[in-house]
């Protein structure tokens, strides 16, 4: 493909930013959960918490890892997806700060999810998901010419 680089070129320049996003947004919704456990849930026996605690990270891994393949697949609406995941970590533990939590524990549920936010919306970031899509759009116009044929 002309003007694209080859796939080692790629992910030397790429890959880095696109697993510290999905490390930051792995970091915060485990830091969101946990947290949760001992603040929102206190009150629950423990085999219940461990339960919703469960259902919890399913929920946002399934969520997570939706929005990281569409990106890769070069589909833009993705990126508002981790983007509102990120976010939604960082509402949800906002809060906390009333319950008298570790100051680091706090501090990183806090950090996790803005450092997620920064990466995302790097300019290295914008920049693979602006080649995804173009990569995304010659495949495209390779199938239709394959099904003319």
């Amino acid at each position: 493909m002309k003007g694209f680089p080859d796939r080692r070129s790629f992910l030397a320049r790429y890959f880095p930013v696109f697993m510290g996003t999905i490390f930051m947004a792995i970091f915060s919704g485990s830091v969101a959960v946990s947290t949760a456990g001992v603040t929102y849930l206190r009150g629950v026996e423990p085999a219940l918490k461990a339960n919703y605690s469960a259902a919890a990270i399913l929920v946002l891994v399934a969520v997570l890892v939706f929005g990281n393949v569409m990106i890769a697949r070069g589909f833009p609406w993705a990126t508002r997806l981790v983007a509102g995941y990120l976010v939604c970590c960082l509402l949800f533990v906002l809060p906390m700060i009333q319950y008298g939590l570790n100051t680091l524990v706090y501090g990183s549920a806090v950090l996790f999810p803005l450092l997620g936010l920064l990466l995302l919306n790097s300019k290295r970031h914008r920049e693979m998901r602006q080649r995804l899509l173009e990569i995304r759009h010659l495949r495209q116009a390779a199938i239709a010419q394959r099904k003319a044929r």
